[in-house]
């Protein structure tokens, strides 16, 4: 059996495949694809009659690639973080890839409060949880003073997680930039994200030592 010079076409373009069954980034595996699919559609077009079935999948599957190849290089462009993401990434959210970071972002709002406001209110159940990125603020209970949270802490994780009302006051001492998150919003983002949870519950089981350390001191 004779070898037409168009038939090394397909034994080329199956090394290909095969190359890329072989690596382990998703993205080289969708172009090592790619340039398997057009290396095999001239074998097809050279055809005595032109094979237009392979040819036509062969363009289906070039487009799916190319598409989730654009995809994939648009999920992997640099972050940049504004001023206030850096701030707040840099106070504790450094275990989160920066992407993930961005994502929760999103899912809550910039805030700015001023001396005075209260964002933990005695008596009240805790609709949303606090970051501040500059500005402190004091805990108290029935007008006492109990201690004073810094920048970074986050204010109403553990009454979040049980559910009940806050015992205490958080009122911001000075004028206060903070991110805050609507727990359905938050519930419903790593509802959807299982590894994400794992790490949030971290940064809240750390928040919470930390400030129990700060307590005993």
């Amino acid at each position: 059996m004779q070898i037409q010079a168009v038939d090394y076409l397909v034994h080329f373009s199956n090394i290909l495949l095969l190359i890329s069954y072989s690596v382990r980034d998703i993205l080289w595996l969708r172009w090592f694809a790619v340039a398997a699919a057009l290396t095999n559609m001239p074998y097809f077009l050279l055809q005595h009659t032109v094979l237009w079935p392979p040819v036509l999948w062969a363009l289906v599957f070039t487009a799916i690639n190319l598409y989730q190849i654009s995809r994939i290089y648009l999920e992997r462009r640099p972050v940049v973080l504004s001023a206030d993401e850096q701030r707040l990434y840099e106070l504790g959210f450094q275990s989160l890839r920066p992407r993930e970071f961005v994502s929760l972002t999103l899912v809550g709002e910039w805030k700015n409060a001023t001396a005075g406001e209260r964002i933990l209110i005695e008596g009240e159940p805790v609709a949303r949880l606090c970051v501040p990125i500059t500005g402190r603020a004091y805990v108290d209970k029935q007008g006492q003073r109990i201690g004073t949270l810094e920048p970074g802490h986050i204010l109403g994780t553990a009454l979040a997680l049980t559910g009940a009302p806050s015992p205490v006051n958080a009122t911001f001492s000075e004028p206060a930039r903070y991110m805050s998150w609507p727990l359905s919003s938050l519930r419903a983002f790593v509802d959807k994200r299982p590894e994400l949870r794992v790490m949030l519950q971290g940064l809240v089981s750390r928040d919470l030592a930390g400030k129990l350390e700060r307590l005993l001191s």
